[in-house]
C-alpha cells in the first residue's frame, strides 16, 4: 500500500464525469494510489454516485459549497499522507499515470511540488467546448500537479480570496516558485482533459457574473506576484492581459472555430455538426466581450495602474 503519496479530487455537480473518474481510477490506480473525493456541496447526484462507489481506498469528505480553493485547502489538511496529487472530475488517468504518480515522492524527494502534463484529446478543438492544454508546464494547473503537504500548507495553501475555479492554481504555483524556487516539471505524468461541450443558456445566463469574476481573478493575481506574473501570461502586467481581452477575445473565438473547418480530415458531416455550435459561440463570445469591456471600463483607473515592475 502506498503511503507516501494519495489523489485528491474536488468536485462540484458533476457526476456524470464523477462516475467516468471513479471508474478509471478503480480500474488503473485504486491498486497504486488511495483517492479522497472532496464534494463540494454538489446539489446533484453526486452524492449518490460516490455512496454507489464504495471502496475500501476511497474517502469522502462533504462540504457546504464555498469554492475550488476551499475544497483544495481541505483535502490538503486532511491529506492521509505526506505528499498528495490534485486532478479535475473532467480529466482522463491512465495506468501509466497512476504509475508515474506513485513513483514522485521519491523521484522529487526534494521538490516542494511537481507539474504534470496536461493535454487535450487528439485532433482540433470543436467549437464551443472547454477544454485545456499544458503540454510543457508553466501553468502549474490542478488538474495535474503534486504537492508537499507540509510545504504547500506551510505558505496557507490555496488562496481563497480567488472564489472562481480560475488562477488560484496559479497563484499558488507562482507562490512556490517565489518562496521556494522553481516547481520541477514531469513530462511523463499526464493527464488528458477532453473537449467538452459547454451549454449556450447557462453560458448566456452567467456571462457576467463569470467575466466579473475572471477579471477579478486576473488584477488579483497580479498584485500578488508583480514580478512573476509574465512567467504565467502572454503579458508583461494584468493592463496588458486585460487589455487584449477587450480587444481580441472574439476574434480568437471566431480563429479558433475557423481553424476547425480548415483542420485536414474532417467529414461534411463533421462540419454540419460544427455549425450550430460554432455560431453559439460566437454569439457567446460577442456577449462576454461586451461584459468584459464593461467591467474593464469601470476599474480602468485601477487597471491602468497594474503595470510590470
Amino acid at each position: 500500500m502506498n503511503d507516501a503519496i494519495s489523489l485528491a479530487m474536488p468536485t462540484f455537480n458533476q457526476a456524470a464525469l464523477l462516475r467516468r473518474f471513479l471508474a478509471a481510477w478503480r480500474e488503473h490506480g485504486s491498486d497504486l494510489v488511495p483517492l479522497m473525493v472532496v464534494d463540494d456541496g454538489s446539489t446533484d447526484v453526486t452524492p449518490e454516485v460516490l455512496r454507489e462507489a464504495g471502496h475500501p481506498r476511497l474517502t469522502v469528505h462533504r462540504l457546504p459549497h464555498v469554492s475550488a480553493a476551499h475544497a483544495r485547502n481541505h483535502a490538503l489538511r486532511n491529506s492521509p499522507t505526506p505528499w498528495l496529487a490534485f486532478s479535475d472530475t473532467d480529466c482522463l488517468l491512465d495506468r501509466r499515470y497512476f504509475e508515474t504518480l506513485a513513483g514522485i515522492p521519491a523521484r522529487y524527494a526534494d521538490a516542494p511540488a511537481v507539474e504534470g502534463a496536461v493535454r487535450p484529446s487528439p485532433g482540433p478543438k470543436p467549437p464551443f467546448t472547454h477544454s485545456l492544454h499544458n503540454p510543457t508546464g508553466g501553468t502549474y494547473a490542478t488538474a495535474n500537479m503534486v504537492f508537499r503537504v507540509g510545504e504547500v500548507v506551510a505558505l496557507g495553501g490555496f488562496d481563497e480570496a480567488f472564489t472562481v475555479n480560475f488562477r488560484e492554481d496559479t497563484d499558488l504555483g507562482l507562490t512556490l516558485f517565489e518562496k521556494r524556487g522553481p516547481v520541477p516539471f514531469c513530462a511523463d505524468l499526464v493527464v488528458e482533459h477532453p473537449h467538452l461541450p459547454r451549454r449556450f443558456g447557462r453560458s448566456l445566463r452567467l456571462a457576467y457574473a463569470t467575466q466579473d469574476r475572471l477579471v477579478r481573478a486576473e488584477i488579483l493575481l497580479f498584485r500578488k506576484h508583480p514580478a512573476s506574473y509574465r512567467r504565467v501570461r502572454y503579458h508583461a502586467d494584468a493592463r496588458g492581459t486585460l487589455a487584449a481581452w477587450c480587444t481580441r477575445y472574439s476574434a480568437a473565438c471566431l480563429k479558433e472555430c475557423l481553424g476547425y473547418f480548415g483542420a485536414p480530415g474532417l467529414s461534411a458531416a463533421d462540419r454540419a455538426r460544427a455549425l450550430l455550435p460554432s455560431a453559439q459561440a460566437l454569439i457567446v463570445a460577442a456577449v462576454e466581450q461586451a461584459c468584459i469591456l464593461g467591467l474593464c471600463a469601470a476599474r480602468w483607473g485601477d487597471i491602468a495602474r497594474l503595470r510590470a515592475p
